[in-house]
Order: structure tokens, then C-alpha cells, then sequence
């Protein structure tokens, strides 16, 4: 049996190598000139361990459960070593979760947490330190790439393919791209600034258009809620405005280009100490990475962000969720699809 995988991401290298393990001759296409150099590449490489769905017991108990298998198979690509804390915004602030309801979330999931205030933050209800990771995601490129070889993946980087006809099965894995139903594409901006007063110190504030920042390589990776987002549609495919275009194919940091860096840093600093854009606490910007992001259109109610599969034919198509549920989905495609044991 031969399948293509389509797609070099987490989830199109997890499937590609549990396949190949499994006994399908497998061909991963990757159109980058490597793997992990889309959306993986270009997120805060949070492992999300549940926290962050507050409104979807469903998305955080995927989360949760995959991060311990996702840990388990990649150890010396988690960092623990970040202090990571979630915080539950003023009331006042319009916030979706109250701090009873966030605690009893996390009771409810089984998700350790410990009260803590932290000095650097205010505008706040409630805050808890939580025991999540962050991916290397240059380490965990460098297990992939082992895993596929050691598997006998045939991997080819640079090749956009639109027809597989001589394969047994095809699998896309391109985040949402295709997929058989409409999606809310999102063209988001990450921020890539130095702080001088933190450290390996994790933020999320919780739970509306609000913000969280994280380490990333030494610096901090900043994502807003409402600002990040700076194109969104909903139908089969994203659109891509024309000063995107080249955003989104470029590798590396961007310092040209429609950021949105102040005003994330004003949104930030309704929370967060010496995050101003006035200068009092931002050493340097020093660019921002930009990804078409997908979505299902109708869940604003619950932010609910389910991994799913779809098989039509002989084609398989993946929306990844986060990124802990890739070990979980691999598995899912071999045993539930192909008929085959995991390896």
C-alpha cells in the first residue's frame, strides 16, 4: 500500500512516520525547503496542556491528555523550565470566565494549578501557576527528521503536489487545506519583542480579546487576541491580500510589513508591567512572523479548537487542533482508517 502525506508540519511527520511504521509505503511532500517551516514554526510553540479552554471541556481534555504522550515520545523537545501563569482578567474587562468557573474547570479536568500573584501582574481576579511546556521547535525538527528516516519516509522538501493518482491513499495534512466544508481562515501576526524585566516568564490572560506572551528563543513572543488577527474569512480557501502574500512565504522575522506590534503592546500592558508602547519597559522589537490560521467558523461561544478527520474516498484530510494531539491523531488514522496496529 502507498500513501502520500501532504504537508511537513507536526502533524503530517507524526502520520507520515506511524504509517511508515505500520507498514505503508509512505512519500511526505513538503512544499517549504524544510519541515516544521509553517505554522509550527511560526506559533508561540506553547504546549498546551487544557488551561487555555475554559469553554470547551472537549478541546481541554484533548489537550491534556495528548500532552503527556506528546512529552512522553519527544522529551528533549519540552522545556519545563518556564514559570507559566494564567490569569482571569477584571470582570470589568469582559471577561468570559469568571475565576470560580476557571477553578472549577480545572478541577473538573483534573489539571493541577497553584494560586500565586505575581508582581508584574494586575488588572486581574485570579492567577495561577500551571505546569505546561514550550516546544524547541529546532530539537523537535531534528527528532522528526531522525524519526522519518529511521521509518524509510521518503521526504521531499520544495514540491507543491496537486495530484497523487498513484497512490493507494492521500492525506492532507496542510492545516484546513483543503477541507470539505467552509473554514474562518485568519491571517495572524506574532510578535517578537526583548523585554527587560522578564525572564522565562509565561503569560496568558484569560478569557476574551486579551493577550499572552511567552519565551521564544531568549526573547518573548506576543499574541493578541483581537489584534494578531489581521484578515479573517470564511469559505473553502483563505484569502490572502496582496501585501501578504510575501509575508506569509517569507522565513525569519519581518520588521517591514502591516504590524500591529503597538497596539498589542498597549493591549498587553492593561495587564502586564513595563509592557508599554511608550518605551518604559520594551527593549527592542524585533519583528514579527505572520500564518494563515483555521478555524471552524461557529464557535466563538466556546473557542473550541478540535483536532478532526476527514475521509472522502481515498483522501484523508486533517484540521490540527493543537499541537499536543498529533501523537493522538496518528494513531487515530492507522488503527481507525488503515486497519492496521500501531507500531
Amino acid at each position: 500500500m502507498r500513501a502520500a502525506v501532504i504537508g511537513g508540519g507536526i502533524f503530517g511527520c507524526t502520520i507520515a512516520t506511524d504509517l511508515a511504521l505500520a507498514g505503508v509505503q509512505v512519500e511526505l511532500f513538503e512544499a517549504r525547503s524544510d519541515i516544521l517551516g509553517g505554522a509550527t514554526a511560526r506559533c508561540q510553540a506553547r504546549l498546551h496542556r487544557g488551561y487555555h479552554y475554559p469553554r470547551s471541556d472537549a478541546t481541554a481534555a484533548a489537550a491534556r491528555d495528548g500532552f503527556a504522550e506528546f512529552v512522553a515520545r519527544w522529551p528533549a523537545a519540552v522545556k519545563m523550565s518556564a514559570q507559566h501563569s494564567y490569569v482571569i482578567a477584571d470582570p470589568a474587562l469582559d471577561t468570559h470566565t469568571s475565576p470560580g468557573q476557571f477553578l472549577s474547570f480545572c478541577e473538573r479536568l483534573g489539571l493541577p494549578y497553584t494560586i500565586a500573584a505575581h508582581p508584574m501582574v494586575f488588572n486581574a481576579d485570579l492567577q495561577v501557576r500551571v505546569p505546561e511546556g514550550i516546544v524547541d521547535v529546532d530539537m523537535l525538527r531534528r527528532l522528526l527528521r531522525r524519526e522519518l528516516a529511521m521509518a524509510g519516509v521518503g521526504l521531499h522538501l520544495g514540491a507543491r503536489v496537486d495530484q497523487c493518482d498513484e497512490f493507494d491513499w492521500v492525506i492532507w495534512a496542510t492545516y484546513g487545506q483543503p477541507w470539505p466544508r467552509p473554514l474562518r481562515y485568519e491571517i495572524c501576526e506574532l510578535a517578537i519583542v526583548e523585554l527587560g524585566r522578564y525572564g522565562r516568564e509565561s503569560f496568558v490572560v484569560l478569557d476574551g480579546d486579551f493577550v499572552s506572551l511567552d519565551p521564544w528563543q531568549g526573547l518573548h513572543a506576543l499574541y493578541d487576541v483581537k489584534h494578531s488577527v489581521h484578515h479573517s474569512n470564511v469559505g473553502l480557501e483563505p484569502e490572502i491580500p496582496r501585501e501578504y502574500a510575501d509575508l506569509l512565504r517569507r522565513p525569519g522575522l519581518m520588521r517591514s510589513g502591516p504590524t500591529r506590534v503597538d497596539a498589542m503592546l498597549e493591549n498587553a500592558g492593561r495587564f502586564l508591567r513595563a509592557v508599554d508602547p511608550r518605551g518604559r519597559g520594551v527593549s527592542l522589537y524585533h519583528g514579527s512572523m505572520y500564518s494563515v490560521r483555521a478555524v471552524l467558523p461557529d464557535v466563538d461561544a466556546t473557542d473550541e479548537r478540535p483536532t478532526l478527520v476527514e475521509v472522502q474516498g481515498n483522501q484523508i484530510s486533517v484540521l490540527s487542533g493543537k499541537m499536543s494531539t498529533a501523537p493522538a491523531t496518528a494513531r487515530s488514522i492507522v488503527k481507525d482508517i488503515f486497519g492496521m496496529m500501531p507500531a
